[in-house]
């Protein structure tokens, strides 16, 4: 209890300096990690909020990207949330949980996959095919068709293109992007295999300070909250004073509560909202307060 107060104390500070520094800037050059290897979403993901001016890691694992941050090997990772097709993507949010790290940006990517294979391979000559389980997840209907492939689940849409392009073997294929398929000399057999045509990945940018660039318009709050009827209700009702405050209306596009094999609630909350104004600051600081015990009552 004492360590959970402690971190709490230690996140409402940094808030408030956050919001007191208002607004920060990118650091000059940083150094970007992603899970993945050229040719990956992540990779996509990092040069389209970094641009260029930025020196990019490859890490093999999502939890790889955070233990690089806990270390200071680099200033900010970016993964993916959730996608539009298959939803959030639970391994994220319960590392997010567990580091406490911040969300500091986001970056939304297209994904176009394609079925990639050594030169000369063909349809009727593959029978493994490789991929990120959300890769496998966002084609099945293309799968569908071909009962007899076996899919075996790997690290990343790129390493899985990575490693097909080193097998050489023509009856292996990788659900990858074309890109990755140039940067390792396959051959595209099919492509857009994913089954929505509106298929887009949304990526974090996370950081081990609270930072708030220039005009952020959403804000993203987690939350552990004790096991008792009405906690969750309390946190969302904190809310419900940003019509009266703001002029924007209430609108809540992400609510997500999610039951974990502890004593606790863990919800995370995303809104749409100038979160730089004052009203919004102080309402955000509300809401990260300690929740207050429950007092006892007869029923």
């Amino acid at each position: 209890m004492a360590t959970e107060m402690s971190t709490e104390t230690n996140n409402l500070g940094a808030l408030n300096q956050a919001f007191s520094d208002y607004p920060q800037h990118i650091k000059k050059e940083p150094r970007v990690a992603y899970a993945g290897t050229r040719g990956s979403y992540g990779e996509a993901a990092s040069l389209a909020f970094f641009k260029q001016d930025c020196e990019l890691f490859a890490y093999k694992t999502f939890e790889d990207v955070f233990i690089a941050l806990s270390q200071g090997f680099i200033d900010y990772g970016v993964l993916p949330i959730e996608n539009s097709s298959t939803g959030s993507i639970a391994a994220v949010y319960d590392l997010l949980s567990r580091y406490q790290y911040y969300i500091v940006g986001e970056e939304e990517i297209k994904a176009r996959h394609c079925l990639l294979a050594p030169k000369g391979a063909s349809l009727a000559t593959i029978t493994e095919v490789y991929s990120h389980p959300q890769g496998f997840s966002q084609s099945e209907e293309f799968l569908k068709d071909f009962p007899d492939w076996k899919c075996i689940p790997y690290f990343n849409t790129a390493i899985a293109a990575e490693y097909v392009a080193g097998q050489n073997d023509p009856t292996m294929a990788a659900i990858a992007s074309r890109r990755a398929g140039e940067i390792y000399n396959l051959e595209v057999l099919a492509e857009d295999i994913n089954f929505s045509q509106t298929n887009v990945t949304r990526f974090v940018i996370i950081s081990r300070q609270i930072e708030l660039f220039e005009n952020p318009s959403r804000v993203s709050i987690a939350f552990r909250l004790p096991h008792r009827p009405g906690a969750l209700y309390e946190i969302i009702g904190i809310f419900s004073a940003l019509p009266t405050i703001h002029s924007m209306p209430l609108t809540m596009p992400l609510l997500k509560a999610r039951s974990r094999p502890t004593s606790s609630i863990e919800a995370l909350i995303s809104q749409t909202l100038i979160v730089a104004s004052p009203p919004v600051a102080l309402l955000i600081r509300k809401a990260m307060s300690p929740v207050p015990p429950a007092t006892s009552r007869k029923v």
